[in-house]
């Protein structure tokens, strides 16, 4: 067996998926040599001491979980400075850029969440941990099937299951790893449980419970009793049988959670989904949500601020046409914020019976 040394070259256009990335950046690029255009991770070799055999770790754990619903890798390089991962081009963007506005519809949220529970499957029967499955992480094909990507921080579960010292993001950290820095499959689960959530309330609601964390310190106490992200708080038109699957795979103790990915697909799965809301954020807390039902007249939810509190407004509306809907029991002002979100939880139990 003998070394051959060959020359890559590509030629790099602009960075993709801007201030979503911790270590690395990515850029939009073309490949001369196939005439196709890629997408191309660059990491400093600094960051990893120079060790080029380290930096493979997250080549080996995407080719070793080859998946429909996990990113393809094309080949791994290097330069004086940096390391260089090629993968495909995936124009659809990323989960992030899907929930930063808004929260994604119902129907929509479980169909991510059945693909990124099956690339996530694959992961832990090929021996790996993931540890960084978060919304820019996910990113979606030509068809829009999601898939898994960024694999920077996955390692190789020991024989007993356990990955010891992971390094993580901290906003997405399992309870556990706090405390004994120690993962297992329930640490990946931890942070599906994490983003399912924000999927389903939307990147707005979740940057609220941010925004208020003062320190370090006040993220471990939160992330410890459960309150980041808050499993007591969603927003009012998630259904009662998903907020109850979601706080099962954020449970602070991992024993109480989903032990595989497939048994939280499975449970996911046998969910109904009356209504589809779609949800729009109309900012500062405020929102608005409309679903459709054929045959009959759409209907409408609006959270609204004014001088003199919040207000819940709803409506049926038939094109451009929209009358009140039951303004004795649903209409309701001069409320504060958690009484709004309260008396709409029950509204829209209500609305999807």
């Amino acid at each position: 067996m003998f070394e051959v040394l060959g020359t890559i070259r590509y030629q790099q256009a602009g960075l993709i998926g801007v201030g979503e990335g911790m270590n690395s950046s990515v850029y939009r690029a073309f490949d001369p040599y196939l005439n196709r255009d890629i997408a191309v991770k660059v990491v400093s070799k600094a960051k990893f001491g120079n060790d080029f055999d380290s930096y493979c770790n997250e080549a080996r754990s995407i080719f070793a979980a080859a998946h429909p619903n996990i990113v393809k890798i094309e080949y791994v390089c290097e330069t004086t400075d940096e390391f260089h991962l090629a993968l495909p081009l995936y124009s659809n963007g990323s989960l992030l850029s899907k929930i930063k506005q808004h929260p994604m519809g119902l129907n929509d949220a479980l169909r991510v969440a059945h693909g990124v529970l099956a690339g996530l499957s694959r992961i832990h029967v090929s021996g790996y941990l993931h540890l960084d499955i978060k919304p820019s992480n996910i990113l979606f094909d030509g068809a829009d099937q999601p898939l898994i990507s960024d694999f920077g921080q996955s390692r190789k579960m020991s024989s007993t299951g356990i990955v010891n010292y992971p390094p993580m993001y901290k906003w997405a950290m399992p309870p556990e790893i706090w405390a004994s820095h120690a993962a297992t499959v329930e640490s990946d689960i931890y942070q599906m449980g994490a983003l399912l959530y924000r999927v389903v309330n939307g990147d707005p609601f979740y940057k609220m419970q941010k925004k208020a964390i003062a320190n370090d310190s006040d993220l471990l106490n939160r992330i410890q009793r459960g309150r980041f992200p808050d499993s007591r708080s969603f927003l009012p038109h998630v259904p009662k049988r998903m907020k109850t699957l979601i706080r099962k795979a954020l449970h602070v103790v991992p024993t109480d959670r989903f032990h595989s990915a497939s048994e939280f697909a499975n449970s996911l799965g046998r969910m109904r989904v009356p209504l589809d809301w779609n949800t729009t954020s109309l900012g500062a807390g405020a929102y608005r949500w409309r679903a459709e039902r054929p045959g009959k007249s759409d209907l409408e939810v609006e959270l609204l601020k004014s001088s003199s509190g919040w207000s819940a407004q709803i409506w049926t509306s038939e094109g451009q046409v929209r009358r009140r809907r039951n303004v004795s029991d649903y209409w309701k002002t001069k409320l504060n914020y958690q009484d709004a979100l309260k008396h709409l939880t029950a509204v829209f139990s209500d609305l999807d019976s």
